[in-house]
């Protein structure tokens, strides 16, 4: 019997760049929650200026994105063997697909207008697009004196 999990799988998350339009989002694949964006950068790539202290919990809290989908990462959590790159953070809040997609529905449109599609793209693990329930066809009745083209 073989195992589910591939040999070559992390255990551990692994810290990786990725750009839009000019700027850096720290970007990890966490073993239990997928691809995750670094909030503090997504902020800044979508205009908003996360200050000290508090960081980014205040916008995010104002754009309802829920504690849920904000998973916090310290630089220990981090997978740093065979050159990968080390965290320049002590600790930092990333992202889930439905955080980013709570994020993308509560910031200003103008905002988030080319960031919705390429966080859609670069986040190939998101939660299942919902499809629509089918809605019972109903067929119009023929009026008494019947249909205009049966005379």
């Amino acid at each position: 019997m073989t195992d589910a999990t591939p040999a070559h799988a992390p255990t551990s998350p692994i810290l990786a760049a990725l750009r839009f339009e000019g700027k850096t989002i720290r970007a990890t694949r966490h073993p239990a929650h997928g691809r995750m964006l670094m909030a503090h950068d997504v902020l800044l790539a979508i205009g908003y200026t996360p200050k000290p202290p508090n960081g980014a919990r205040p916008i995010l809290a104002g754009l309802k994105v829920s504690d849920a989908n904000r998973i916090t990462l310290t630089r220990e959590d981090f997978d740093t063997t065979e050159g990968r790159p080390e965290p320049t953070f002590s600790k930092a809040t990333f992202l889930t697909r439905a955080g980013l997609d709570e994020l993308v529905a509560g910031a200003a449109a103008k905002k988030v207008k080319t960031f919705g599609p390429w966080m859609a793209v670069v986040m190939e693990n998101g939660a299942p697009k919902r499809k629509p329930k089918p809605v019972a066809e109903v067929a119009p009745e023929a009026p008494a004196e019947g249909l205009p083209w049966e005379e």
